[in-house]
């Protein structure tokens, strides 16, 4: 893959059940939805290859505070 070529790697992760509810209510069938997430797999590899990993079964300020607290570790980092 890819993956050595980068310098950071960032997943954001949800759980199945969380990723199938939130493609419902943007407006998938439920069996269409089942479909899709199922084509993406587990997440294993992806969360394997990735630096860091976002947890995103919370709210979006839940999520934004990670994302937030990510940049920040960046900057510092970068200079």
């Amino acid at each position: 893959g890819y993956g050595p070529d980068f310098d950071l790697i960032v997943t954001v992760e949800a759980a199945p059940e969380v990723r199938l509810e939130r493609a419902v209510a943007r407006g998938l069938s439920r069996d269409e939805a089942i479909r899709r997430l199922a084509a993406q797999g587990d997440g294993s590899a992806r969360r394997k290859a990735a630096h860091k990993v976002i947890d995103n079964n919370g709210s979006p300020e839940q999520l934004r505070a990670q994302v937030d607290a990510l940049i920040a570790e960046i900057r510092e980092v970068v200079g």
